[in-house]
């Protein structure tokens, strides 16, 4: 029975996987767009387009940069102004909402650099690419983005945590957070490079479903008084999982944009910067339940302190999933048939 789980899980997040891109198929393209193209170094025209004229969309940008309408331009452009470079000034699009649920931006600078951002109304602004640099330049910058993606991510965070609570030793920990990161890497770059393409409703919903089903396996193997369960069960759960959560990690990255001259640098820079982050929290949680093991067999009275620290964790996972399950299903209704 314990073997049963793990692949009935895999099973159940690859069908989802699998699911879930036909239902974005479903899902209205609402888009405005947003073209960047630098005229000269401190000057960028700034197209919006939308296909809903009076959809009362809005550019900003940040100081010290400006933007202005000059006279000979049409009322959809702009003119970006900043003291020395365009690149790296912040482009922000407001009034996204019902009507107009995002905006794509696409950015090309004079030295051939460009990118491309996606915009939501919790997303409203990115950032212009700099000019065109080295290779290592990218990857370092893009590490710093996966790195913060990760720390800021509670939902793929509190997943790792439920699976320390599932797999215990160390070394199953860390064999489970490989196959996770394997699976993860491939979704989410699949979807920045446009080879799918899934609604991020169905795709919340699934991560949340996740926390759930780990916070069972834990609970389950806490009352039976179980042991670890094998490296291929807890990886099989891990790997299965990580494909739902790498689409998570492919809304924030199309929050960044990818440089176009350097996408595989790109990639590896912000996989890199989360498998970073995934590996600092997971020393810390390991840390505590270590510390937590030590004074149990040094102190009586925190002989139970494991017992209670795996409980607390569990149902921690288990109900804020049940949480973000019960708030994130309604959005699946706004889904066109």
């Amino acid at each position: 029975m314990g073997q049963r789980f793990p692949f009935a899980a895999f099973v159940f997040a690859l069908s989802l996987v699998v699911a879930a891109p036909r239902v974005a198929r479903a899902h209205p393209m609402r888009s405005a767009y947003v073209e960047v193209v630098e005229i000269e170094p401190s000057h960028a025209r700034v197209t919006l387009q939308s296909p809903f004229p009076a959809a009362g969309l809005s550019l900003f940008t940040q100081a010290p940069c400006a933007l202005e309408q000059p006279a000979d331009f049409g009322p959809d452009v702009r003119l970006l102004t900043c003291p020395k470079t365009v690149a790296g000034a912040t482009i922000r699009v407001e009034g996204l909402g019902p009507i107009l649920t995002e905006a794509a931006v696409w950015s090309t600078l004079a030295d051939g650099t460009s990118a491309s951002s996606l915009l939501t109304r919790d997303h409203p602004a990115c950032s212009l690419p700099r000019a065109r640099g080295s290779r290592f330049a990218v990857v370092s910058d893009y590490v710093g983005f996966g790195w913060r993606h990760i720390l800021s991510g509670f939902d793929h965070l509190l997943f790792l945590l439920g699976l320390v609570v599932v797999q215990r030793r160390v070394r199953h920990v860390l064999a489970a957070e490989t196959a996770f990161t394997i699976s993860h890497s491939v979704t989410f770059a699949a979807n920045a490079l446009g080879w799918i393409r899934v609604a991020s409703a169905p795709v919340e919903c699934c991560i949340a479903a996740s926390l759930v089903i780990v916070a069972l396996e834990a609970a389950r193997r806490t009352a039976a008084e179980q042991s670890a369960p094998s490296y291929l069960a807890g990886a099989s759960l891990a790997f299965a999982f990580g494909l739902v959560h790498g689409l998570g990690f492919a809304g924030g990255l199309s929050e960044i944009g990818l440089p176009e001259q350097a996408i595989g640098a790109a990639l590896v820079g912000f996989a890199g910067g989360v498998e970073i982050g995934q590996i600092a929290f997971l020393a810390i949680v390991l840390a505590v339940f270590a510390l937590a093991d030590r004074l149990a067999r040094t102190t009586r009275m925190f002989s139970r302190g494991p017992r209670v620290l795996t409980t607390a964790v569990t149902y921690a996972v288990g109900s804020v999933g049940c949480f973000w399950l019960y708030a994130r299903l309604p959005s699946l209704t706004q889904l066109s048939p």
